[in-house]
């Protein structure tokens, strides 16, 4: 039988994590043996990697990066269609690490370690969402954690302008600021099916919109703190019509979750979500994705939650 795999991305971390691999791997092999090692190489190698050690048999990957180490992975592990094979296992060492946090667990190294060594298996949903991609044509991918439009997309592009040097909570915490200034209310409109069948179509005006699996994103916010990434639904916040002085005066609320009882911001629960713009976009009237954390294109955007689709220790 084939050993686990690790797969290592030296870029996590805002580059922080390449000097540490060594040593984490020593404290993997500690809690679980013999593992095999594989280092990516580029943008998109992550998934290439994991869907290798799916299609070899492996029972067990362990993803050692951030948000978007683990959004390749899952990719690459579900590239055959799911449920995955192969078992999902975090190291958590990025800007962000919000999947773990949505699965219970601290961002500390020694709770990851402590995951992998007990073994404890989880079955998850996922989403699978199909939107406009960078390159303005269709793209499709799982996600795991949160999908966001609106603000999210810009807060990507501001956290990979910043020094290094900046921490993740730093990081986010200044790029969302940054964000808030410069992004634009965009009219939508939203179909969407509950979890019981029923639909619902509705025209609003916002600066964000999150499609939650897990409860938290960017660096810590609790951005849907009842979202539970085993329910077959995700949980949906909208921010709507909303001055961007009240947006900044209510910021803090968000870490601690407590957003939700604030006028203009919208929560509802549902199995499927269709977001198109009311009308076309002119010239920088975009509502861009933020997709795990990662910038990865625009509306329109359809999204489906995948019950039970991934295996992870947690």
């Amino acid at each position: 039988m084939s050993h686990p795999l690790v797969i290592a991305n030296p870029a996590a971390g805002r580059g922080h994590s390449a000097g540490a691999i060594e040593a984490l791997l020593a404290a993997v092999r500690e809690r679980i043996g013999e593992v095999d090692l594989v280092v990516s190489a580029r943008p998109g190698h992550t998934a290439e990697l994991a869907r290798g050690a799916a299609a070899a048999g492996r029972d067990l990957v362990v993803a050692l990066g951030g948000d978007g180490t683990v959004h390749e992975v899952a990719n690459g592990l579900l590239a055959e269609g799911p449920p995955a094979g192969p078992a999902l296992a975090i190291l958590a060492v990025g800007t962000g690490s919000d999947f773990g946090r949505s699965l219970g667990l601290a961002h500390d190294t020694a709770v990851y370690l402590d995951a992998l060594g007990a073994g404890r298996r989880r079955i998850v949903d996922v989403g699978r969402g199909v939107f406009t991609g960078t390159d303005g044509h269709a793209a499709e991918c799982y996600w795991v954690n949160v999908l966001s439009a609106g603000i999210g997309g810009l807060v990507d592009r501001y956290v990979a302008a910043l020094p290094d040097r900046l921490g993740g909570r730093p990081a986010y915490m200044l790029a969302t600021l940054a964000a808030l200034a410069a992004c634009r209310r965009r009219r939508l409109v939203c179909r969407a099916t509950l979890g019981d069948g029923a639909t619902i179509e509705r025209e609003f005006e916002g600066f964000a919109v999150a499609v939650c699996n897990g409860h938290t994103f960017g660096g810590g916010m609790r951005i849907a703190p009842g979202a539970l990434v085993d329910d077959g639904l995700f949980d949906v916040v909208t921010i709507e019509r909303r001055s961007r002085v009240t947006m900044l005066k209510d910021f803090a609320s968000v870490y601690s979750g407590t957003h939700l009882a604030k006028r203009g911001v919208g929560h509802f629960a549902c199995r499927h979500l269709e977001l198109t713009p009311s009308t076309p976009a002119g010239a920088g009237r975009v509502f861009p994705l933020d997709v795990d954390g990662e910038p990865l294109g625009d509306v329109p955007l359809t999204v489906d939650v995948v019950p039970a689709a991934l295996t992870v220790l947690a």
